[in-house]
């Protein structure tokens, strides 16, 4: 049986013989430098080499790592295994007082390394908590994890909580209203839970607090159980003499402040009921000047050869009007080819050109404007005028248009057309659509 295969690995000098070895006899693998492992040997130089060292180096294709030796074999070395195996040692653990010796063989049960449980009692483990990084021979882990360790499970004796040690003595302890704590003014009370405490202050005779004359100019904080005494000392008296001189002086400031205050009321009153005054007449001549005229708001329809249509350019707008007029007919003659045409129609070559002679009647279109009245002092808005679905515009520059006279109200219906230099009364707007 290969007991050494996948047992762990030792280091020359961490392991301590019994007897010594002959010089002649070579444990130490050339290449790890621990002890030989599952010992193989190799046909080249006849060294010895762990298993799994040298078949490393030839999965690599290295030469021997001895001789150099490209071409080689390796064997498992049983004699060489046998001598190992039968190798008496100490513990490891010897100098921190372990008295176990035997077969090398043997050491690595008896060490069960990173094992919690172990015969070797002087192995360092680690802690079972997570969070805690200490390493404790197996002989002091129990009372590390129960006593010692940080970050064992604990409980608050007052409250119940449940934390870590560190979390609950840290951190919990300072905020547990359980908590038993003394008066910070050491009086007659030295235990109390800190639930309590505030309570407690607001009663304590050796809280202090504020003086009764605070409001005074008392900068004083006698102790609760000194505040009859204190408040009898007869520098209050001066104190209370100065502050009801300076009350007095606020309040007369204060009676001229209210009388200015006042006074300004009053002209705020006037100024309401002058304003109420105001839109009760601004309301009046707009409801008089809505139920007077007859006229339309914006948008209204004209059409050619009717009379002037007077409307309003919105509530409280322009009184203006408006008429379409057309300019004389003028008559266009002008010569067209059609000679591709006709041919065309007949599926002929053409044998000359076809000229006709043609006349084509055409007039133009006006709109006049004409402002009658302005009853109020509003800004004039653009006007448009829509022609076959394209808005036409008709009045842009309103700071212009805020200057136009106001004219007679038939004015537009006076304007007889002969020609299209037709001139227009002063203050009527003309505009070709």
């Amino acid at each position: 049986m290969e007991w050494l295969v996948g047992m762990a690995q030792f280091s020359k000098k961490k392991v301590s013989l019994v007897k010594e070895l002959p010089e002649h006899v070579e444990i130490e693998c050339p290449v790890c430098l621990n002890i030989l492992t599952d010992p193989h040997l190799v046909s080249c130089c006849g060294h010895n080499f762990c298993g799994s060292c040298i078949e490393r180096v030839k999965a690599s294709n290295e030469s021997c790592p001895m001789c150099k030796e490209k071409e080689y074999q390796s064997f498992v070395d049983k004699k060489c295994s046998r001598i190992i195996n039968g190798l008496e040692v100490y513990c490891s653990n010897k100098d921190k007082g372990c008295q176990w010796k035997g077969e090398l063989k043997n050491m690595s049960t008896h060490l069960n390394k990173e094992k919690r449980e172990g015969e070797c009692q002087h192995e360092e483990v680690k802690c079972q908590y997570v969070k805690c990084q200490e390493r404790k021979q197996r002989r002091y882990l129990k009372d590390h994890e129960d006593k010692e360790c940080p970050h064992r499970p604990f409980q608050c004796q007052y409250c119940r909580s449940e934390g870590t040690f560190l979390s609950i003595t840290k951190d919990h302890y300072e905020e547990c209203r359980q908590y038993p704590v003394t008066c910070p003014n050491k009086c007659v009370s030295t235990n109390m839970l800190r639930g309590s405490l505030t309570a407690h202050i607001n009663e304590c005779p050796l809280e202090p607090v504020d003086c009764v004359f605070s409001w005074a100019g008392c900068n004083d904080k006698p102790l609760r159980k000194d505040v009859h005494v204190h408040t009898a000392d007869t520098k209050h008296m001066t104190l209370l003499a100065v502050a009801c001189g300076q009350l007095k002086k606020e309040n007369e400031q204060m009676k001229v402040e209210n009388a200015k205050i006042k006074e300004e009321n009053e002209k705020m009153k006037e100024e309401i009921e002058k304003l109420k005054i105001e839109d009760a007449r601004f309301n009046y001549r707009v409801h008089s000047a809505l139920a007077d005229d007859p006229y339309p708001l914006l948008p209204i329809d004209v059409t050619e050869g009717s009379e002037a249509v007077h409307f309003y350019t919105g509530v409280c707008g322009w009184h203006m009007s408006a008429r379409m007029m057309r300019g004389d007919v003028k008559h266009i003659t002008e010569k067209v080819d059609v000679t591709s045409r006709r041919h065309k129609a007949r599926s002929v070559a053409p044998k000359g050109r076809t000229i006709e002679t043609r006349t084509r009647r055409y007039a133009e279109f006006f709109i006049l404007l004409a402002v009658h009245e302005v009853k109020f002092k509003s800004k004039l808005s653009k006007i448009f005028a829509k022609l076959k679905d394209k808005d036409i515009p008709l009045i842009v520059d309103t700071e212009a248009a805020d200057n136009q006279l106001e004219l007679p109200h038939d004015i537009l219906n006076g304007i007889e057309w002969s020609d299209d230099d037709t001139t227009v009364p002063e203050g009527v707007i003309k505009i070709n659509i």
